[in-house]
């Protein structure tokens, strides 16, 4: 299956949600931490359920959306949740301080930030020094509401976006120290996207372990799109774990940090992130 399309014709997620209805109960997304795993049907309706409870409590086309989340599975349901409700992600680096979460925050104008435990504590304290008014929280959280909270309201179809909106806002430390935007347009992931289909070939019958967040976001997430588009099976797991989940689940491939391969079988095929 090609998942190259005409630069910007639709966006990621409305071809990943089209993708999943041919799909449908082949695994999709399978998390060690906590134990969870979702059918590519199952996928479809949560992002679909979870766009139109953003949107009810407020998210508008090109809003942005923080998300600040220690795992693969619900980094994928943040990000195209968020992007099907025609809002831009912004994926908060793990490592940052409150203060510069807070600041991150606040230069993108975000009002909303997706979290979950253990980074919520955090979440909440950089969202109480910036302009974010809600957190929405996978599990229970003081001050947050659950991400379940958004799926009882209907679902929504993906809005259709053009070629040149973001469809991710990341922010990378510069030279003098200072956290600056690297935004990656529709257009932009679509070409990643392109390129990763003649390299990584990637496909049906793969299992693709994927550690937690990892780098600005931008290859993290295109790596994780190209994976789904091409009817793989994610596998999201701890870095510590990852050795476990790879014989557990015969993976075929991993997401990693650069330099934290390990003791990983010399097999796998390594998609590496720059922290």
């Amino acid at each position: 299956m090609t998942t190259a399309t005409s630069a910007g014709d639709v966006t990621v997620t409305q071809r990943l949600l089209c993708a999943a209805a041919g799909y449908g109960a082949r695994p999709a997304l399978i998390s060690r931490a906590p134990a969870q795993a979702y059918s590519y049907a199952e996928l479809a309706f949560l992002v679909r359920h979870a766009a139109a409870g953003l949107a009810w409590r407020g998210v508008r086309p090109r809003d942005v959306v923080g998300v600040y989340v220690p795992d693969a599975a619900r980094y994928l349901l943040s990000c195209h949740a968020i992007r099907a409700a025609g809002a831009v992600p912004s994926p908060v680096t793990d490592g940052l301080t409150v203060a510069e979460m807070a600041g991150q925050l606040a230069d993108c104008g975000a009002r909303m930030l997706i979290t979950a435990p253990p980074l919520a504590m955090a979440s909440i304290a950089a969202a109480d020094r910036s302009w974010v008014r809600q957190v929405i929280c996978f599990g229970d959280a003081p001050g947050a509401t659950p991400f379940d909270a958004l799926l009882g309201v209907g679902a929504l179809q993906p809005t259709r976006m053009r070629a040149h909106d973001l469809a991710l806002l990341s922010y990378r430390r510069r030279a003098d120290g200072v956290l600056g935007q690297a935004a990656l347009t529709h257009m932009e992931l679509d070409f990643e996207l392109a390129r990763l289909a003649e390299d990584a070939a990637i496909g049906q019958r793969d299992v693709v372990l994927a550690t937690p967040p990892a780098g600005d976001g931008r290859a993290y997430t295109a790596y994780l799109d190209h994976v789904l588009l091409g009817g793989a099976k994610v596998v999201a797991t701890p870095a510590d774990d990852i050795a476990a989940a790879a014989s557990e689940h015969s993976g075929t491939a991993a997401i990693i940090p650069t330099g934290a391969r390990g003791a990983l079988s010399e097999a796998l095929r390594v998609f590496a992130v720059v922290r």
